[in-house]
This record gives structure tokens, C-alpha cells and sequence, in this order.
């Protein structure tokens, strides 16, 4: 919901500043699916804002999964569509949302980027995409949130931060910040941004790749920053913050190698908040090829002989195409 025009449209009904809050607060429960439910307030009131609004952007289309993850295609209001997804961890469940329809960057790996970009999402659809899954999974609810989904975050940045801030406000969905990231494919200049912040809100930066040559053909973003700019931005980020920053590093049968293991290690040991997440390989049409299991434990080894700490990611989703890479909207 355009809570700017809620605002204008309330002061131009002369109604108190109440009303406002106690529509905001509403919205951001999840509880309510139309004004019609909002018996605090008159039915007069209710009436017109019927009439001057939608209380959502996004519209359930198709949802498919099973238990532990869920996928939705959404509908929003001028056509276009997104995907988002919910994952139940038995102790706590994560949102994995998207910030663009589709995205410019055509990463090898990803779904999303053989669509090409076409919109960024506003700070309403991102904030509804939550919303929406907390009415899904009622009484359950929504504590964590990756923004992993279609798109790529800080080529939205004015959005996201907007976004970020009603996420992480108590007078908003109140998600603590250490219980929110953000996964950049590496746009070094808003890395530096977002280490200003001072926020306590988790980056993490999709890696794969510790070879510039091999990088730039699987991220053309490479191209733009490479991987002397990404460190440095990195190593500028961790300096500033003290906050340990995440590489994703998906396994494919390319960048699995012994020499691709050193090179690796030399990156992550540039500093010791640096940290790797091993993420076997989602397949997509037309992407690359994952590692088999020998390889990934071939390439474990390797690390654990050069010192790498690392975890070895959960892939949820998969079957559903629901899992990271997969999300696309096929026209």
C-alpha cells in the first residue's frame, strides 16, 4: 500500500493521526486481507478506502512446494510478475524475496538473469512479498529475510533502503537487522555504501569464482568490478563494520579444480571476517553444470588442506525450482 497517498488522503478526510497509525499498523500484522476487516475502523471509512486503494501490490497466482519450502508466482498491479519463496527451518522461517522484476546482470548460473531486466520493484512490493507469506503460513510467521530472490538489491538501492527500514522498524514488520540479508552479485561502489550504514543487516557477496578470467565468463558484472575492486570494497567493509562478510561459492564442474581451490583461499584469507558458503549448484536451462559429489568432496578436502572455514549450504526447493538461481518467470 502507497502509505504517502494514505497519509494525503487522510488529511484530506480531516481524520486524526490515529487513523493513520492504526491503518499502518494493521497493514504491517498481515492479519487483514481488505479493509472490509478492519472493524476498527467505520464502515464509512472502510467504504472509501476501498474505493482509492489496493492494500496490496502483489496477487497470488500459483503456489507449488511441500512442507518445508514454498514458492509463489505474485501478479502485480501493472502485469508483471515475481516469484518469491518461504523456507521452514523447523526453528525459525525465512523469506527469500525479490528486489527487481527480472535482472541486467545474466549471471550463467541464474534463471532470472536470462530474462533481462525489466523494473525495479517498489518498497511497497518487496514489503508486500513478507506480508503476503505471513498470511500464507498463519499463525506461523516470518523472522528472517534473504533478499536472494529475483534481482539484484543494490541496483535498486533507493527502494531497498526504504524497504530495509520499514522491515527492521518496530512500528513496521520489526525483524531484528542481524535477521535480514542481502546478497550482492558484487556491485563494489554500494558495498562501500552500505558499509556507511552502520547497519547490523548481513551482506553477503556472490563469489563463485576467485578467478578474475573464469568470473567475468559466468558474471559479466566482472567486467565492471573486478576482483581487485570487489577485495577491496570487501576489505573496506569488514574494516568499517567489524562484520563478517559471506562469498557464496557455487560448486559447478568449472570451478572445482585444486588451482581453483588456492586461488580461493588466497581471496578468503585476505581477511579473517571473511567467510565462504559452498552452495551445490541449482540447475537451470542453459546454465552451467554442477559438480558432481566427488568433485565437491575432492574440492572440500582441498580446502580444509589450505585452512578455508566453510559451511556446505541446504538446497531447498529444488524440485520446485523454488531453490537459489531458479526463479524465473517464463513469458
Amino acid at each position: 500500500m502507497d502509505l504517502v497517498k494514505l497519509k494525503e488522503f487522510l488529511t484530506a478526510q480531516n481524520l486524526p493521526d490515529f487513523r493513520y497509525r492504526q491503518i499502518v499498523k494493521n497493514y504491517y500484522s498481515g492479519r487483514y486481507i481488505s479493509f472490509d476487516q478492519m472493524t476498527d475502523l467505520s464502515l464509512d471509512l472502510r467504504s472509501k478506502l476501498n474505493s482509492q486503494f489496493s492494500l496490496y501490490s502483489v496477487f497470488e497466482e500459483k503456489v507449488v512446494g511441500d512442507q518445508s519450502t514454498k514458492k509463489v508466482l505474485l501478479k502485480l498491479n501493472d502485469g508483471q510478475r515475481i516469484e518469491s519463496v518461504v523456507m521452514n527451518y523447523d526453528d525459525w522461517i525465512t523469506a527469500c524475496v525479490s528486489s527487481q522484476v527480472g535482472c541486467a546482470l545474466n549471471c550463467q548460473f541464474c534463471a532470472t538473469g536470462k530474462m533481462g531486466f525489466v523494473r525495479n520493484l517498489t518498497p511497497e512490493e518487496i514489503i508486500d512479498q513478507i506480508i503476503y507469506w505471513n498470511q500464507k503460513i498463519y499463525p506461523s510467521f516470518v523472522s528472517r529475510i534473504v533478499f536472494m530472490g529475483m534481482g539484484e538489491p543494490f541496483l535498486n538501492w533507493n527502494n531497498l533502503l526504504k524497504a530495509l527500514e520499514i522491515i527492521n522498524s518496530s512500528t513496521g514488520l520489526n525483524i531484528g537487522a542481524r535477521k535480514i540479508s542481502i546478497s550482492t552479485a558484487g556491485v563494489a561502489d554500494k558495498i562501500i555504501e552500505f558499509a556507511r550504514l552502520n547497519t547490523q543487516i548481513n551482506l553477503a557477496i556472490s563469489l563463485h569464482s576467485a578467478n578474475q578470467k573464469f568470473r567475468q565468463t559466468i558474471m559479466p558484472i566482472a567486467k565492471q568490478f573486478n576482483l581487485d575492486d570487489l577485495k577491496k570494497a570487501c576489505l573496506y567493509y569488514v574494516n568499517k563494520t567489524n562484520r563478517q562478510l559471506f562469498f557464496e561459492y557455487a560448486l559447478t564442474d568449472k570451478n572445482t579444480s585444486q588451482f581453483d581451490a588456492k586461488l580461493l583461499a588466497n581471496f578468503i584469507h585476505s581477511h579473517h571476517l571473511f567467510f565462504v558458503n559452498l552452495i551445490p549448484l541449482n540447475p537451470v536451462d542453459g546454465g552451467l553444470n554442477s559438480a558432481t559429489k566427488d568433485q565437491q568432496k575432492q574440492f572440500m578436502i582441498y580446502l580444509d588442506q589450505l585452512g578455508v572455514i566453510y559451511s556446505l549450504r541446504r538446497s531447498f526447493g529444488q524440485q520446485f525450482f523454488a531453490a537459489c538461481g531458479q526463479l524465473a518467470i517464463n513469458k
